[in-house]
């Protein structure tokens, strides 16, 4: 299912005694559905509380919604210019897609998507796409998307808010996956000096108006990078690494061996596994996800490269001092991972990646350890 069969499922139009006053996003959670939206569609003086009197949807699929009250305390509403709608539960949406909630908008090679109402007689929707990042999620969960020239201006030369006006309160999801990821609302338009919408993350509505929805990453196949690293450790089980440590292909566990016994005293098997783990671990990722992103990759070496500038050898004098400058040495690379792969979506993995590339390291002899 692609975003032109999902989007007029989610689109929604929003009147008040027969007046539109601006678009909305139908989505399903918990098996309840909402209406999510900007505060200032339902009320220009979000200040005072909101009234849903003589409001409801209308859905290109569904028809007329019923909405049955807000969701949330008046100061969040006011705060974000976020209003989440309950719907009335007699409403039945068939063949409603299932929405997946999403905050990773960093991965550089994802465009997006929203479908709104123009403010116009016409009241037909479109669907503004496709809309690449701007600017990342700042402090206030607040993101900017360009969009393209021709959503943004129409035949009579018209341009910015006045063209797109109608469309705050849309639902931004990301182009062309196999899974449908909501990643926020349309706030506003911007002025004619940007070609784009200013968006609030969906982050924003599970703080302070539904703490129960699920933040799930961004699962976009070879082409992303975010994983769940529980599911690939569960893959990895102990009767593959028993393989690889018979293996006469897997030298390294021979290699690592020999280094645990420098600075770890009494090491067991299990603090073997644990290093073959987290290589293998790490292999995974790289070659599922990252061998075909080089920039990636050189990234990560950029950081090894330059803890290693200054740490290439390291003299312990006891075991507890070898423990003590191996847990440093993780600290320190993770820390440089995260400055190297700032605004990447695999900055999040940086302490798994860390741990396989210091075990790797280990493995290969690259850190001598004596006593």
């Amino acid at each position: 299912m692609n975003e032109l069969d999902v989007l007029p499922k989610t689109c929604v139009q929003i009147h008040q005694s027969g007046s539109y006053h601006g678009s909305g996003v139908l989505i399903e959670t918990g098996g309840l559905f909402y209406v999510f939206t900007a505060a200032h569609v339902i009320s220009q003086d979000i200040s005072k509380p909101l009234t849903l009197d003589g409001f409801h949807g209308v859905s290109e699929k569904y028809g007329k919604i019923e909405f049955n009250g807000l969701i949330g305390e008046h100061k969040a509403t006011e705060q974000y210019d976020i209003a989440v709608i309950a719907i009335d539960q007699k409403h039945q949406f068939p063949d409603f897609p299932k929405i997946i909630f999403c905050e990773d908008i960093g991965f550089p090679e994802n465009s997006y998507t929203f479908r709104g109402t123009q403010k116009s007689p016409a009241l037909q929707a479109h669907t503004v796409t496709p809309c690449y990042l701007d600017t990342p999620i700042n402090r206030e969960s607040l993101f900017c998307l360009k969009v393209p020239l021709e959503a943004y201006t129409n035949m009579k030369g018209s341009v910015g808010a006045e063209v797109l006006g109608g469309y705050s309160g849309s639902g931004i999801f990301i182009k062309k996956t196999s899974s449908i990821y909501l990643v926020g609302i349309v706030q506003n338009i911007d002025k004619d000096d940007f070609t784009g919408v200013n968006c609030r993350s969906i982050k924003t509505i599970k703080d302070s108006f539904l703490p129960n929805i699920e933040i799930s990453g961004f699962h976009g196949g070879n082409a992303q990078l975010k994983l769940n690293i529980v599911e690939i450790k569960k893959n990895i089980t102990q009767s593959m690494i028993d393989e690889r440590k018979k293996s006469n292909d897997y030298g390294d566990v021979e290699n690592l061996t020999r280094k645990m016994n420098s600075f770890m005293e009494d090491w067991t098997p299990e603090d073997l596994d644990k290093f073959i783990n987290d290589i293998l671990v790490w292999e995974e990722i790289e070659h599922s996800k990252v061998r075909n992103h080089s920039s990636y990759r050189d990234l990560i070496e950029n950081a090894k490269a330059i803890w290693a500038s200054g740490n290439k050898k390291y003299l312990v004098s006891s075991i507890q001092q070898g423990n003590e400058r191996f847990h440093k040495i993780q600290d320190d690379l993770t820390e440089l991972l995260r400055e190297e792969l700032e605004g990447t979506s695999i900055k999040s993995n940086s302490s798994v990646i860390a741990a396989g590339e210091i075990a790797r390291l280990l493995a290969n002899c690259t850190l001598d350890f004596k006593k």
